[in-house]
């Protein structure tokens, strides 16, 4: 894997709304990145998008709840070879961005993906993965850096809290579908990515790691309880219809979530019903 040279040049998305402390704590993590040639591009509301103006971010105000548009608004402001992403619950190490940019040397890479920590910062919330056309990831045995081509359609998967493509790859296949609100987003760009460039690398190293927090949003509280399972059900059903899967998978997926916030104590015995209800409906709408 090339090792040698200067770094290309970075632009770093974040994509935030309404999450004002989180995303001061994300952008502190990323002003401290030891990559010597990188931007951070800003997309958030308006109440947070003038967050630190000690920083030299590009900023863009957009308030509306759909993560692949307000992405692709982060893309046209960027100005890097590479497009790397995170989240703003997400805390990167120092070398993260020089990590994941490190690998684009290689002409042949277009993508590629650290390993994610959970919000103790300990435990695995996501490493080396492939994805399904169903929209399930499966498991990766790698612990050392490696270059991954598509085996027999399923791509490598690039959790979108950790992750940088090339710009010009990813400008090619038109960016982020807006169809996906929220939810297998960056999975239906691996997809559509590995189609058009069957032959083309990703490459996964372990070392380029953030801490993944679970910040409330309009979907789920401050302990990842979620309010509502409908854009969960309605992305894995356009998911699945596109990219030739089957979406039954995620019925019984959300139903151990949503037990384990039973048994732990944090969700009422009779909302499990109810929030399948709206898993049920999402699945139907897509």
């Amino acid at each position: 894997m090339p090792s040698a040279g200067p770094l290309p040049r970075t632009s770093i998305i974040v994509v935030s709304r309404h999450r004002p402390r989180h995303l001061a704590r994300c952008l502190d993590a990323l002003a401290r990145q030891s990559h010597p040639d990188c931007e951070i591009v800003l997309v958030a509301d308006p109440g947070s998008v003038d967050i630190r103006p000690d920083l030299p971010l590009k900023r863009c105000a957009f308030d509306v709840p759909n993560i692949s548009q307000a992405r692709n608004r982060g893309i046209a402001l960027a100005a890097g070879a590479v497009l790397a992403f995170i989240d703003d619950d997400a805390i990167a190490v120092p070398d993260w961005a020089s990590a994941l940019a490190r690998p684009f040397a290689d002409p042949r890479v277009l993508a590629a993906t650290g390993f994610t920590r959970g919000p103790d910062g300990l435990s695995w919330q996501a490493r080396a993965e492939r994805m399904t056309p169903s929209g399930q990831a499966r498991p990766i045995d790698l612990r050392a850096p490696a270059l991954l081509s598509p085996d027999h359609g399923q791509p490598v998967s690039t959790i979108g809290t950790n992750c940088a493509f090339r710009r010009d790859a990813l400008l090619a296949i038109g960016g982020f579908d807006p169809a996906f609100a929220y939810h297998l987003d960056e999975s239906d760009v691996n997809m559509r990515m590995a189609a058009r460039f069957p032959q083309a690398l990703t490459a996964v190293i372990p070392q380029a790691q953030v801490i993944h927090g679970i910040a409330p949003g309009t979907g789920r509280s401050s302990a990842g309880v979620p309010h509502d399972l409908t854009a969960i059900g309605r992305s894995t059903a356009i998911f699945a219809a596109r990219h030739g899967g089957d979406a039954g998978w995620v019925r019984a997926s959300q139903r151990r979530r949503l037990l384990r916030h039973l048994v732990a104590g944090r969700l009422d015995p009779f909302a499990v019903a109810p929030l399948m209800a709206t898993l049920e409906a999402g699945l139907a709408a897509g």
